[in-house]
Formats: C-alpha cells, structure tokens, sequence
C-alpha cells in the first residue's frame, strides 16, 4: 500500500487551453491560478475547485507538433480525463510499495528508486486498470487554499459545493475494488444493492478519511449496459467525474444559461431525504462526461 497524503489534482488533455478554461470559469464556476509550459511537450492551467478542499482541476495541452499528447487525444478516450495526481511523503518508498505488490513504476529505470520527493507514474497498462496516475514525493510547499463556494456568486455557474467522486469503468467492480483497497488503502463505503439488471450497472464505492474525493468502482451487469458500450469503445479507465451543487434550480437554470443541454435527470428520495441529479455530455464540457447532484441533507445521496 502506498500513503497518499492528498490528491493534487485532475487532469484533463484538450487541443488548447483557452476553451475548457473559459468552460470552466463560466459554468463550473472554477478559478484560473496559473498557466504554466512543461519542457515535455505540453502547456498547462491550474484551476482551484469550490469546494475542492486543496484539490485543483489540470488542464494540458500539446505545445508542438511532437507532443506525446498528440497520441493520447487521437486514442480511443480522445480529449478529457488524462491522469490523476498523488501526493505521497516519500516516492522511493511508495516506488518499492507498487514493485512489492508486483507493479512497475513508469518513468524509472529499471530498479532505480525516485527521489524522496521525485515523480513516476502509474500506467495504465502496468497496474493502472486503464487510467494514468501521477505519484509526487511530498515537498515543502504552501497547502493550496481552500476555494469556499460561498465565493462562487455567479448565478450563471452550477453552484458546486464538492467533488464527491471519479468513476471507474471495469469489467469486474469488485476487482477493481479490491485494487484501491490494497494499493491505495481506501476503504469501501457503498455497494449497490441487487445484481444490479435493472440499471444495467452495479457500483462499488470507496473513500479515505484523508482526503474527500471518493472513487466509484464501475461494471456493467448487461450486454446492453452503457458501461458495457464504453468499455468496448475506450477500454477500461475512468468513465465520469461527480459534482455536489448546492442548489437544484440554479444549477438547471446554469446550464440552461450556458447553452448547455442535461441528460439522465433524475428525481429520488432515501429515507425521506430528496435528492436530484443530472449529466452533461462529454461534448459539451470537452471531453468529460459530467455528473452533478443535490442533496436535501448531507450523506443520503450516493
């Protein structure tokens, strides 16, 4: 097992910078920290989330015709949710963690150990289960602040209040599952209930008392499932990122602002709590397929 101390951030590739920061801004209701240029063929922003609680949203893009992002946004996820970064406080023991659990750090040479405070990746082939993971050896550095949502007074933003989790799409959730618990040492929180037939889908939630993004295990239960269609499309990786917003119509009213058009709106309640959620599609937030929901009190929606 690896010690994350937080999650840096989410990273998304796109062809440029200045549209999915603009999108951003204006309906994610997300603050510009920086911009920034990598020697490693890409461009960058920081954005701080409401609500994100020190973790920031990435977006990349290449900054010449030989960018290695060139292939990523040409594959089968094609523009959207690139990698994930983790902050660990030592890389060369988190390094000689993967290796003892048979996964091989990607960006080393073969046996070398990081740096305390260096950089190797996750592969999405070598371990990942689909999906890129950054993992940074802690340094002393200022803790990011804390974006209250309160600061977010623009009516024509959705009002996010959290990021409650990223998904993952696999063919067996409880494998994947498993995987998050021994690597990452989260715990599991929520399973849905049944085999899952009647929404095509059957979910395993986990957590971590440390830092409050959460991760969705995702398989299909059907041929017919949507995740069965994805899975056959892109492969395996994560497949959508959730949003909390703290009021339902203004999130609506948001998107209908923007031009932006909402699928799967559904309308619930558990154990006389209400509760609504809604999706925007990859196409209209570059490449991302979103999930937002609104929650009457705390912890009855998952």
């Amino acid at each position: 097992m690896i010690d994350i101390v937080r999650i840096e951030h989410v990273a998304v590739a796109a062809l440029d910078l200045e549209s999915p920061i603009a999108l951003l801004e204006r309906l994610f209701g997300f603050r510009l920290v920086q911009k920034f240029a990598s020697n490693e063929g890409y461009i960058g922003a920081t954005l701080d989330i409401p609500g994100g609680r020190g973790l920031q949203w990435e977006v990349i893009a290449p900054s010449g015709a030989g960018s290695y992002l060139y292939r990523f946004l040409g594959g089968p996820h094609g523009a959207g949710l690139h990698h994930l970064a983790l902050r660990v406080p030592d890389a060369a023991a988190a390094a000689a963690a993967l290796r003892a659990d048979g996964i091989t750090p990607w960006g080393l040479d073969e046996d070398a150990q990081p740096a305390p405070d260096g950089t190797f990746y996750i592969h999405p082939r070598e371990g990942g289960h689909g999906f890129l993971f950054e993992v940074d050896g802690e340094e002393p550095a200022a803790p990011v602040p804390d974006f209250d949502p309160s600061e977010d007074m623009d009516e024509r933003t959705l009002g996010i209040i959290a990021v409650n989790h990223l998904s993952h799409a696999y063919p067996d959730a409880e494998d994947l599952g498993d995987w998050y618990e021994r690597v990452f040492g989260l715990h599991t929180m929520y399973r849905s209930p049944g085999d899952g037939l009647e929404t095509g889908f059957a979910t395993r939630v986990l957590e971590s008392w440390r830092f409050p993004l959460r991760f969705e295990a995702i398989q299909p239960s059907t041929p017919a499932s949507y995740i069965q269609r994805f899975l056959d499309r892109c492969g395996p990786g994560m497949h959508h990122v959730a949003f909390e917003v703290g009021d339902w119509p203004r999130a609506l009213n948001a998107c209908s602002l923007n031009g932006i058009p909402i699928f799967g709106e559904r309308y619930g309640e558990t154990d006389g709590v209400l509760w609504r959620e809604a999706f925007i599609h990859p196409r209209h937030t570059g490449g991302v397929l979103v999930q937002f929901f609104w929650q009457a009190a705390p912890g009855v929606w998952v």
